[in-house]
Formats: C-alpha cells, sequence, structure tokens
C-alpha cells in the first residue's frame, strides 16, 4: 500500500504516500509525503474558488485567493490533484498502525499546512520516523506553539524571523538568492545538491534555534514578490 488517510475533519483530508514507492521529488528525496487536501473539491478547484484557504490558512503565497498571482511552488495540477483523485476513488485506507513509518523519514506537509493535523499524531510520527522535515505559515497562533519543536516557522521578510526566532521557532524562507538575514544559512539542496532527506535541517526547534534561506523556485517564482508578507 503506499498510502494512508492519517486524518479527515469536516474540510480537510489528510493523507501520507510514497511508503511502497518512491518520491521522485529530487529536492526532498525519498521521504514519506503528508498532503493537506480540501475535500470538497479538488486543489485545482480549490484554488480558484478560494477554498484552499482551508489548507493553507494565512499563507500570502495563495495569491489574491482566486488562482491568480500565486507564488507558492506547489504544482497542484500534479501531485496533489492525482493522490486527491485516489482518494476520491477509495484507494487510501485508514491507518491503523504506526510501525509503517518506523525507519522513513517524514515531510510533513508536501502541500497545505500540517497544523492541521492533531499534533499528537504529529509528534507519534515524529518520534516513530527516523527523521523529518516541515512548515507553518501559521506560526504566530498562540494555540499552535507547541509545533515549534518539529516545525519551522514558514517566514516572509527578516522582521518575521526576529520574530519567530524571539518565539523560539526555528525559521525558513524563501527570498531572493541575493539577500539573506546574518544568521541564516543556505538551504544544503541549493549549496551542494543535498536532498532534504539526507540533511534533515528543518525539523523545528528541537536541537536549538536556526534559521535556513532558499532562492525563490517552482510553479509560482514569476509572482514572488520580497516582503510579500501582510
Amino acid at each position: 500500500m503506499n498510502g494512508f488517510i492519517l486524518h479527515e475533519d469536516q474540510h480537510r483530508v489528510i493523507i501520507a504516500t510514497g511508503f511502497s514507492k518512491a518520491s521522485d521529488n529530487r529536492k526532498t528525496g525519498n521521504m514519506i509525503q503528508i498532503w493537506i487536501l480540501v475535500k470538497a473539491v479538488d486543489p485545482v478547484e480549490a484554488i480558484k474558488s478560494g477554498l484552499d484557504r482551508l489548507i493553507c490558512g494565512s499563507c500570502v503565497h495563495r495569491g489574491d485567493g482566486h488562482g491568480k498571482e500565486r507564488s507558492c511552488y506547489v504544482n497542484v495540477g500534479q501531485a496533489p490533484l492525482g493522490i486527491w483523485r485516489a482518494w476520491k476513488a477509495g484507494r487510501y485506507p485508514t491507518l491503523q498502525f504506526m510501525d509503517c513509518f518506523a525507519g522513513r523519514r517524514v515531510r510533513f506537509g508536501a502541500y497545505g499546512d500540517p497544523t492541521h493535523l492533531p499534533i499528537g499524531l504529529a509528534l507519534a510520527i515524529a518520534g516513530v520516523a527516523s527523521g523529518h522535515t516541515g512548515y507553518t505559515h501559521q506560526w504566530r497562533k498562540p494555540s499552535l506553539q507547541a509545533w515549534r519543536s518539529i516545525l519551522m516557522a514558514s517566514v516572509d521578510t527578516t522582521a518575521e524571523l526576529v520574530i519567530a526566532r524571539s518565539m523560539g521557532w526555528s525559521t525558513f524562507r524563501v527570498t531572493p538568492d541575493t539577500d539573506h538575514h546574518t544568521v541564516e544559512s543556505l538551504c544544503a539542496s541549493d549549496r551542494s545538491g543535498t536532498p532534504c532527506v539526507d540533511c534533515l535541517a528543518c525539523a523545528g526547534a528541537r536541537s536549538g534555534v536556526r534559521s535556513i534561506h532558499i532562492p525563490v523556485h517552482g510553479t509560482g517564482a514569476r509572482h514572488f514578490k520580497e516582503g510579500m508578507a501582510k
């Protein structure tokens, strides 16, 4: 079985894939990928209708809320759409046991904000797995502060970086490659070609606060503007 349903609520289904078939994402490498998807409509329609707010929250990279000026790196017409269709066809059973994560490395939030997972479940996965990465744009919310141990604060400006670090978050920032804060290190994928599965620097603040930056990339790069944060 290549995928399992981890969690469902009224609006979202959260699916993990990559158990029997290796991910073909060269930047991340062979990691279990966790996808947060809108249930009511497919990912392409969710962006057009603005329902992607149910999985992406206040992330500025959603664009105008109707599919325009979107700077997110994820091409939802590829893997997210295929996974949503497979879910609608009933191809993913519900996860019953955690041992399928044992010895594997996990990417929380291949699409969507991983804080929609119950934090107890996320901590259990991180505890069983041999490593993980993950990011959230919802790092300011008081109710989500426990996530800083396993997720990076996805920040959009150096001012946000300073605030997040003062709150105990490690940070990750997409930015023009000529602009970085003195505390930021370049993502190992761009620095040396090291995939996430072998780096695991973006694993939250469990082992100390750190900051990573990466040049603008992905399908939405042409819409990226420095200082996008609202």
